[in-house]
């Protein structure tokens, strides 16, 4: 049982389901001490602190600003590490131990990187193939590829092949290899590309010609899936990587091995680091290899398999990629069982056969979510750290594994350098008796005894820096982040990188070599100095460095292998306002949170970690425009939205009145714009198609040429509306529900119970909102459950019930009107408070399908007096119901005048009560009702009102939808002047944002509303 401590606070017991444990690792043959690494990542927000303020960058920030370097915290450092050594690979590092001593690679290393390199072929090929099918024509062939050599240099497809391929081939073959094998080179790969796309152009007029005309007919999606699919295709006739072990049986072609090549002929002088050995070009394949597999097993484009993430996307979002579960690695894994040739096997059973010798071809990658709010993933070995729920923003961060650090700050020292220390450190054996004994000598000796045990940083003649394009060419431990991961045991630091490959490696080039002619001195298993050459051993000088170290004095720079968390927080001190109830790290989903010995605290943080509320956010107008000017992007007001709300419900005001089971609030963003266009001419979706006319007309066609910057700023703000009111509105509208489910399906994964105790809410902003009113009309009232584990999303309606609806700055009375439409409840709706007959009485509630009656407990409209865009829902219930209420503002607790005299007044004069904020709780008290006058009874008609006031009770449990936002007020206010930034204002708006805490976090019902948010009568009559 845990130790607890005197307010009985459950503490951590360090055990093996303690997230805090330490992480197990493998003892060494040569007893040499593990190292205790911490990962770093590179941001100028925190992801462990959601209570800052930090702006998002903007435009005028470089993006080459990484931010501040911060390390992650305990319980996510565990699960990084833990990852990490999960990736290490024995047949990783033995192929790499004998490329680095020039030993020739085994028959079964040669076999599973030439098998890589035939699935990188064969993948990219199906890529750009489906990516420039359309383009392609047989004529275009400048050479026929069937007689043309495999060596013969092409013209690549387009520039991003080049890209492509570095990325594949960084993280599916060692870094060292690659140097190696000249068949792995980047040109060698784009070309066997470009050749098996050119006998894929040639195949396909070959069977459009043998094929009769279908030129004139329509091409419909149906048909265009069966082409695909069909065994005729070109991509379907290319065999598979795994007939290669069948042909060579038959005495066909077989794909070429690297075995046999001897590597000592490969390895770079280390005293011409610059000079690489010329690369034969050797073909890397037969036409076997040329003719790859086409995408039966599910060919994706992408270099990784990843973990704990959607298995698939909505072609309308690229927040996260397709991720599945991990799969075994090739050089890790028995090979497959070849299947006889005169051997009948049943295709279900060939099919995942063949799916298995693909994923083989993969190497391991992992995902694991960090963070308080568990917002961002950290991909392992990429060493990159992401958003999982929204499209990066320029926020993606750089993560750091580092393993030497500064011992004065705890800072991570640069990758390269750090492996440099630790390739001394090995090679010196400071932790061993002998090395305590060489030291002594050597002070006994004097200078010349210490110049033996000083250890050169860099070999000598490597000025230049040795990190080349594979980036271990001149070092003993790889900076390479996929190499450093699988070819050693945890000994190498790796720094991530956001930049493209092509671009990293002119990077590289450029930069200088830190610490180039520093000598180092190891004191012993932990502590080294890093001296500069004035201060090195020296006999002719007479220095004597190591004599001054081991007397505890401090000479140069002082650095230590392994992090000290705590001299870190005590050198980095900073007042903590930790939220009170947070999320916490990855390791809380894992088997360590479950189970027997379970450590209480981890629980008991958990358990205080689970969000009730899921706020989803729709953006208006204006996101094309964000494409250029990032500034604008909708994901960087929500993020800071997002911290003033975590703010937010820390205040006594918003504590008082929360309901008892709410744990947290998480604010995400919906950026449906993404990825769709209207005004470019050309089809975005494979939907599109069908539509598509080549004669088409586009924007640019019919755009006069003058005030550039005006049209363009009016056409990426402004016709977001035209397009909602055109045929693009169903497009438009799919795209919203398939972000919304998909951002749903992720948070419901990686926040398990979710789906079934959970709440969502809903904020439509400008053309958000009126998307919202169209999409919650249809929705069903009570949504059926789905599978939230599988491939398709559903684009009708919402996966999820809708429990509130904000809208702010809406135009959606103005559709409503056009469409001649009513705000009317929905028939069946349940919530609590409301009297089950009035939710079927006729004449008071709707049907689905009814444009305005939506699928949602409560509705609230929020505006600006001055936003030009926004307009009242009150009416849209019942006019004169509208009419006879009292305008309705958002309470505020912002100070006046009068309220600075009543304060002092209070202060002086003894006995005043003291003042009662808006959001104070009434005292439960049976209602009261003012009777109505003779003449009232003549003239009004009572059965209408009271027919309105169920639809508005229904439709809110206030009694009513409209509150305005209070303005600055006073003299000096222009109303015109407001109005410029009115309609960007609520992400900002302390009063909407106290308002959105309270409105979702109090107990549902009528009878726990605030008494400042209820409906009052023009006449002085509260409506309770």
């Amino acid at each position: 049982m845990a130790d607890t401590n005197n307010n009985d606070t459950p503490r951590h017991t360090y055990g093996a389901k303690c997230r805090l444990a330490p992480v197990p690792r493998v003892k060494r043959e040569d007893d040499m001490p593990p190292i205790e690494s911490q990962f770093f990542y590179s941001s100028i927000i925190p992801i462990d602190d959601p209570l800052s303020t930090t702006s998002a960058p903007g435009t005028s920030e470089s993006r080459a600003n990484k931010g501040q370097l911060r390390p992650f915290s305990w319980g996510d450092n565990n699960a990084l590490e833990k990852a990490w050594l999960g990736l290490m690979s024995d047949g990783y590092r033995k192929a790499h131990q004998d490329a680095r001593r020039g030993h020739a690679l085994d028959s079964r290393s040669s076999q599973a990187v030439a098998n890589k390199l035939a699935f990188i072929v064969q993948e990219l090929a199906a890529k750009h193939w489906e990516k420039h099918r359309s383009k392609y024509k047989p004529q275009d062939l400048s050479i026929s590829t069937y007689d043309a050599l495999p060596t013969t240099p092409l013209p690549p497809c387009c520039p991003e092949l080049a890209v492509d391929v570095s990325e594949e081939l960084e993280g599916t073959i060692c870094a060292l290899l690659r140097t190696r094998i000249p068949a792995s080179g980047v040109d060698q790969v784009v070309n066997q590309v470009v050749l098996s796309l050119s006998r894929l152009r040639e195949e396909a007029g070959d069977s459009s010609a043998s094929r009769p005309s279908t030129a004139d007919a329509p091409l419909n999606r149906s048909r265009a899936t069966s082409i695909t699919t069909a065994p005729s295709h070109p991509i379907s006739r290319i065999p598979k990587p795994t007939e290669f072990r069948r042909r060579s049986s038959r005495g066909q072609a077989t794909p070429p091995t690297t075995a046999g090549v001897d590597m000592r002929s490969r390895i770079r002088s280390s005293s011409q680091p610059g000079v690489q050995p010329p690369r034969t070009p050797t073909p890397i394949g037969s036409p076997a290899f040329h003719r790859l597999p086409g995408p039966d097993d599910g060919i994706s484009g992408k270099p990784f398999v990843r973990v704990g993430t959607p298995e698939a996307q909505p072609e309308a979002s690229s927040a996260s990629t397709p991720r599945e579960s991990p799969l075994p690695n090739v050089m890790e894994g028995k090979d497959e069982t070849d299947t006889p040739t005169g051997s009948t096997q049943e295709p279900k059973a060939a099919e995942k056969t063949d799916e298995t010798n693909h994923s083989k071809q993969k190497p391991k990658t992992t995902e694991i979510a960090v963070g308080i709010s568990r917002l961002h993933m950290v991909s392992l070995p990429t060493l990159q750290m992401k958003p999982i729920y929204w499209s990066p923003v320029n926020d993606v961060a750089v993560v750091m594994r580092a393993t030497w650090f500064y011992r004065d700050t705890m800072l991570p020292i640069p990758a390269v350098v750090a492996n440099r220390l630790e390739a001394g450190f090995q090679e010196l054996r400071p932790w061993t008796e002998t090395w305590s004994d060489e030291i002594r000598c050597a002070i006994d000796v004097g200078p010349l005894g210490e110049e033996k045990v000083s250890y050169r940083l860099w070999p000598k003649n490597s000025e230049l820096c040795p990190v080349n394009d594979d980036g271990v060419a001149e070092n003993t431990i790889s900076s390479d982040p996929f190499c450093a991961a699988r070819c050693f045991r945890g000994e190498a630091a790796a720094e991530g990188c956001i930049e493209s490959a092509p671009n990293r490696k002119v990077t590289t080039e450029t930069a200088a070599t830190p610490f180039s002619n520093y000598h180092v001195i190891y004191k012993n298993s932990t502590e080294a100095y890093m001296l500069k050459p004035s201060l090195r051993p020296s006999a002719y000088y007479g220095r004597r460095p190591v004599w001054k170290i081991m007397k505890g004095l401090t000479v140069g720079v002082p650095v230590v292998r392994g992090f000290d968390r705590n001299r870190w927080e005590q050198k980095h001190q900073q007042k903590k306002t930790m939220p009170s109830k947070p999320g916490i790290s990855a390791a809380d989903q894992s088997h360590e949170s479950t189970g027997q010995g379970v450590c209480s605290a981890c629980k008991a943080e958990k358990d205080r970690g689970q969000v009730t509320d899921l706020v989803l956010v729709a953006h208006g107008i204006g996101q094309k425009f964000a494409e250029r000017v990032e500034s604008f992007h909708f994901t960087h007001a929500i993020n800071a939205f997002r911290r003033s709300v975590n703010i937010e419900m820390q205040s006594p005001i918003v504590q008082d009145v929360l309901r008892e089971d709410q744990k947290g609030m998480m604010i995400l963003p919906l950026n449906w714009r993404m990825g769709l266009s209207f005004e470019d001419g050309g089809p975005m979706k494979e939907e599109d198609k069908d539509y598509y006319h080549p004669e088409a007309f586009g924007l640019k066609d019919v755009e006069p040429d003058t005030i550039p910057a005006v049209r363009s700023v009016i056409s990426d703000v402004m016709f977001d509306i035209p397009f909602y009111m055109s045929h693009h509105k169903g497009k438009m509208i799919k795209a919203l529900v398939s972000e919304a489910n998909r951002v749903y399906r992720l948070w419901c994964r990686n926040n398990k119970g979710f789906a079934e105790n959970g709440r969502v809410h809903l904020i439509g902003h400008s053309l958000g909102s009126a998307m919202a009113l169209e999409i919650l009309s249809r929705q069903p009232t009570t949504v059926p459950k789905h599978d939230l584990t599988g491939l398709e999303l559903e684009t009708r309606f919402f996966e999820f019930n809708t429990t509130n609806l904000f809208l702010a700055g809406s135009p959606a009375a103005f559709f409503l009107l056009l469409e001649r439409g009513v705000l009317i409840p929905r028939h069946g709706k349940m919530k609590p408070g409301a009297d089950s007959s009035d939710t079927i009485a006729p004449g008071v509630v709707g049907q689905v399908g009814t444009f305005g009656c939506l699928a949602v407990e409560n509705i609230y409209n929020v505006l600006a007096k001055e936003d030009p865009i926004a307009y009242l829902l009150n009416g849209a219930v019942d006019p004169n119901y509208a009419a006879s209420l009292k305008p309705a503002y958002v309470p505020s607790i912002a100070g006046s005048l009068w309220k600075s005299v009543g304060d002092a007044m209070r202060s002086v004069v003894p006995g005043m009560p003291p003042p009662s904020h808006e959001f104070a709780l009434e005292p439960e008290r049976p209602p009261t009702l003012r009777l109505p006058s003779q003449m009232e009874l003549d003239v009004h008609d009572f059965t209408r009102e009271e027919i309105a006031e169920k639809k508005a009770f229904l439709l809110n449990d206030n009694g009513q939808i409209d509150w305005y936002l209070r303005s600055g007020g006073g003299p000096l206010e222009i109303q015109y002047l407001n109005m410029l930034s009115a309609h960007s204002s609520y992400w900002t708006n302390v009063d909407f944002i106290r308002m959105l805490c309270i409105e979702i976090g109090r107990r549902p019902g009528r009878a726990y509303t605030l008494p400042a948010m209820r409906a009052v009568k023009a006449t002085k009559r509260l409506i309770v």
